[in-house]
């Protein structure tokens, strides 16, 4: 059995383990979040899409759009990638 982490035996809760990704991206389309989630996979980092534009058009008024996603702990790292 694997010994429990770090964080656990000092008494880290789950959301402090585990927070929630970070967005590093945003588009107005899913196309663009491919090439970005593409592009951060390729360098090694973790990427998810979240896609809340309604039937995949251009988000409306209070949709967020297509979002890219990634561990909180590669936001920074992330966001450096997309910069250069």
């Amino acid at each position: 059995m694997k010994a429990p982490s770090d964080g656990y035996r000092r008494g880290m809760s789950d959301s402090e383990l585990h927070p929630e990704p970070i967005v590093v991206a945003s588009y107005a389309d899913r196309g663009e979040a491919e090439v970005t989630k593409a592009h951060l996979v390729s360098n090694g980092i973790a990427a998810e899409i979240v896609d809340e534009v309604e039937g995949g058009t251009v988000p409306v008024d209070g949709e967020m759009g297509v979002r890219v996603l990634v561990p909180a702990a590669d936001a920074e790292i992330a966001r450096q990638v997309l910069d250069s």
